[in-house]
C-alpha cells in the first residue's frame, strides 16, 4: 500500500510539472505558437495592393527584398515574439511575414504612431512631416538621430515612372520602372519635421538661431554637411550647448 501511495504521489508531481511547463509555452505544448498568432494578428492590416503588375517593371519597391527580424514597440511596449518585417519602400507599408523565408505577404504593419519598427538597426516611425513646398504629410521615416534639441530623420522611397516609347530613331525608350528617392527632415525639440537640404547654405539657413555655433563647428572640423553624418556630429555638438 505505501508503495502504490508513492508511485501515485510521484505520477501526480509529475503531470502537475508536466501542466505547468506547458501553459509557459515550452515545447511540450503550443502556446508560444499560439502567442505568435495571436500578437501577429492584433498587429496585422491588409496590405494596399499594388495597382500595377511589378514583375513587367524595372526595378523594385523594395530596397531590401527579404525579411529580416524585426522589434516592435506597440503602445510603449517591447514585444519579445519574432515578427520578421521588409519595408516595402513604394506603397509605404511594413509587410510582415511570420518566417524570413516568406517571399510574398497581404499582411503588414498596422499604421500608428504609438507602433515603432526597429530593422537593420534602425527605428522606422510613422509620423507626420512637412515637405517642401507641399502640404503636411504622413508616412514612414528612418531615425537617424534623436536629441533632446535636435532630430533628423530621412525618408527613403521608391518612385513609379511610366514607360516611355522612343518617338524616333534618334530618341531613347525607357520601361517602366522604380526610382529611388531620399529626403531629409529636421525637427527642432518636439516641432514639426520639416524637409531639408543637405548642404551647409540650406542647414544654416534652417537653423538660423545658431548660425554663430553652426559656422565655428564647421571651421573647426572642416565639414561640408553634405552627408548625414556630417548633420548627426553637427547634432552632437549642439546638443551639447
Amino acid at each position: 500500500m505505501k508503495l502504490l501511495l508513492t508511485f501515485t504521489s510521484i505520477l501526480l508531481c509529475f503531470f502537475n510539472v508536466f501542466s505547468q511547463t506547458n501553459r509557459e509555452g515550452t515545447p511540450y505544448g503550443a502556446n508560444s505558437d499560439g502567442r505568435l498568432i495571436s500578437v501577429f494578428e492584433n498587429l496585422k492590416n491588409k496590405t494596399k495592393g499594388s495597382k500595377i503588375k511589378t514583375e513587367k517593371i524595372s526595378g523594385s519597391p523594395y530596397f531590401e527584398e527579404s525579411f529580416k527580424t524585426a522589434q516592435i514597440v506597440y503602445f510603449g511596449k517591447i514585444l519579445k515574439e519574432n515578427i520578421y518585417i521588409r519595408y516595402n519602400a513604394y506603397s509605404d507599408e511594413m509587410e510582415m511575414a511570420k518566417s524570413e523565408s516568406q517571399t510574398s505577404s497581404d499582411d503588414a504593419l498596422i499604421k500608428n504612431k504609438k507602433i515603432t519598427c526597429t530593422l537593420n538597426g534602425y527605428s522606422y516611425k510613422y509620423l507626420n512631416y512637412i515637405k517642401e513646398n507641399k502640404q503636411p504629410a504622413v508616412g514612414y521615416l528612418k531615425e537617424l538621430f534623436k536629441g533632446n534639441k535636435f532630430s533628423l530623420y530621412v525618408r527613403e522611397i521608391k518612385e513609379y515612372k511610366e514607360g516611355v516609347k522612343a518617338k524616333s530613331s534618334l530618341e531613347g525608350s525607357f520601361p517602366p520602372r522604380f526610382t529611388d528617392k531620399t529626403d531629409y527632415y529636421i525637427a527642432l525639440g518636439d516641432g514639426s519635421l520639416k524637409q531639408t537640404k543637405l548642404s551647409k547654405k540650406h542647414i544654416v539657413n534652417t537653423l538660423s538661431s545658431y548660425e554663430q555655433e553652426i559656422k565655428s563647428f564647421i571651421n573647426s572640423n572642416k565639414v561640408k554637411l553634405k552627408n548625414p553624418s556630417d548633420i548627426i556630429k553637427l547634432f552632437n555638438f549642439l546638443e551639447d550647448i
